[in-house]
């Protein structure tokens, strides 16, 4: 039987993104013998669950709660000021932007079991510039202002 699903505090899931920010601070970091193809993989599979998490975390201070590992419909579900925002923050044009978006949607589901397809392909570079923007727009809030759970 399944257990009643709770709200998570922003506090948490704000927290939750920032331990995720400093594996990829220290993954950056790289390790000595490791292969070029296999940081690539994590950095796609991290940083992609990161967003993820990110974007819960802005969905929440909005008192929005959402599941699922679609990048696109979370960030759908964020308000309409934060979307032109985070997309400002980017630099792309909105339809680059959108298209990309759903292109890099579900890095985290696929990646992790890269093994299982032939042909993976990731926009690193947009998926990176995704991840700074949520960062810079979870930055800018500060903990006092966090929504309380319900």
């Amino acid at each position: 039987m399944n257990e009643p699903q709770t709200n998570i505090s922003f506090k948490n899931v704000r927290n939750a993104f920032y331990v995720y920010c400093d594996m990829i601070k220290r993954h950056g970091k790289g390790r000595e013998g490791a292969s070029d193809v296999g940081f690539y993989i994590d950095n796609v599979i991290l940083i992609s669950i990161t967003c993820e998490i990110g974007l819960k975390a802005l969905l929440v201070f909005e008192n929005k709660h959402s599941h699922g590992h679609y990048l696109n419909e979370l960030f759908n579900e964020l308000s309409s000021q934060m979307r032109k925002s985070i997309i400002q923050c980017t630099s792309y044009e909105l339809d680059y932007f959108n298209k990309a978006l759903s292109e890099n949607k579900d890095h985290f589901i696929k990646w992790r079991y890269y093994y299982e397809s032939h042909q993976l392909v990731a926009n690193y570079g947009f998926i990176l510039k995704l991840f700074y923007s949520i960062k810079a727009h979870l930055d800018e809030i500060k903990p006092e202002l966090s929504v309380p759970a319900h």
